[in-house]
Protein backbone atom coordinates (compact mmCIF):
# COMPACT_ATOMS: atom_id res chain seq x y z
CA UNK A 1 0.00 0.00 0.00
CA UNK A 2 1.51 3.61 -1.21
CA UNK A 3 1.11 6.12 1.29
CA UNK A 4 -0.03 9.23 -0.21
CA UNK A 5 1.32 11.89 1.63
CA UNK A 6 -0.49 15.55 2.29
CA UNK A 7 -0.90 17.75 -0.63
CA UNK A 8 2.43 20.16 -0.08
CA UNK A 9 0.15 23.12 0.19
CA UNK A 10 -1.78 21.37 3.40
CA UNK A 11 -1.23 23.89 6.15
CA UNK A 12 1.32 22.18 9.28
CA UNK A 13 0.63 22.64 12.63
CA UNK A 14 3.80 22.52 15.50
CA UNK A 15 2.83 19.26 17.74
CA UNK A 16 5.05 18.56 21.10
CA UNK A 17 6.10 14.81 21.25
CA UNK A 18 8.05 12.97 23.89
CA UNK A 19 9.85 9.62 22.63
CA UNK A 20 13.08 7.77 24.20
CA UNK A 21 16.32 9.75 23.39
CA UNK A 22 17.70 6.40 21.17
CA UNK A 23 14.55 7.13 18.85
CA UNK A 24 15.30 10.16 18.09
CA UNK A 25 18.63 9.69 18.06
CA UNK A 26 18.68 6.75 15.29
CA UNK A 27 16.17 9.68 13.36
CA UNK A 28 18.45 12.33 13.37
CA UNK A 29 21.47 9.55 12.55
CA UNK A 30 19.68 8.97 9.28
CA UNK A 31 17.85 12.32 8.53
CA UNK A 32 19.59 15.17 9.95
CA UNK A 33 18.00 17.57 12.16
CA UNK A 34 16.12 19.27 9.36
CA UNK A 35 14.58 16.08 8.08
CA UNK A 36 13.22 14.86 11.31
CA UNK A 37 9.55 15.96 11.05
CA UNK A 38 9.01 14.66 7.36
CA UNK A 39 10.19 11.29 8.82
CA UNK A 40 8.00 11.69 11.89
CA UNK A 41 4.92 12.58 9.44
CA UNK A 42 5.86 9.30 7.34
CA UNK A 43 5.75 7.22 9.99
CA UNK A 44 2.71 8.48 11.51
CA UNK A 45 0.98 8.04 7.93
CA UNK A 46 2.42 4.44 7.41
CA UNK A 47 0.76 3.81 11.21
CA UNK A 48 -2.90 5.06 10.26
CA UNK A 49 -2.44 3.22 6.55
CA UNK A 50 -1.71 -0.16 8.93
CA UNK A 51 -4.61 1.14 11.33
CA UNK A 52 -7.24 1.63 8.77
CA UNK A 53 -6.35 -1.56 6.89
CA UNK A 54 -6.51 -3.50 10.50
CA UNK A 55 -10.20 -2.13 10.66
CA UNK A 56 -11.32 -2.72 7.04
CA UNK A 57 -9.99 -6.31 7.67
CA UNK A 58 -11.90 -6.37 11.45
CA UNK A 59 -15.15 -4.65 9.94
CA UNK A 60 -15.06 -7.60 7.18
CA UNK A 61 -14.32 -10.59 9.30
CA UNK A 62 -16.70 -9.14 11.54
CA UNK A 63 -19.63 -9.46 8.60
CA UNK A 64 -18.56 -12.66 7.03
CA UNK A 65 -16.19 -14.95 9.57
CA UNK A 66 -12.68 -15.03 9.13
CA UNK A 67 -10.26 -15.08 6.26
CA UNK A 68 -10.05 -18.75 5.18
CA UNK A 69 -6.19 -20.19 4.54
CA UNK A 70 -7.02 -20.42 1.07
CA UNK A 71 -8.06 -16.33 0.80
CA UNK A 72 -5.16 -15.53 2.26
CA UNK A 73 -3.23 -17.53 -0.32
CA UNK A 74 -4.83 -15.28 -3.03
CA UNK A 75 -4.17 -12.27 -1.31
CA UNK A 76 -0.35 -13.21 -0.61
CA UNK A 77 -0.13 -13.95 -4.36
CA UNK A 78 -1.83 -10.78 -5.70
CA UNK A 79 0.61 -8.81 -3.23
CA UNK A 80 3.43 -10.06 -5.07
CA UNK A 81 1.88 -10.13 -8.15
CA UNK A 82 2.05 -14.14 -8.94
Amino acid sequence: MAIEHAPPDETTVKKSVTIPRSLAREVEARTGARGFSRFVSDAIEHALALTKTREIIEAYEDEHGPFTPEEIEEARRAWHGE
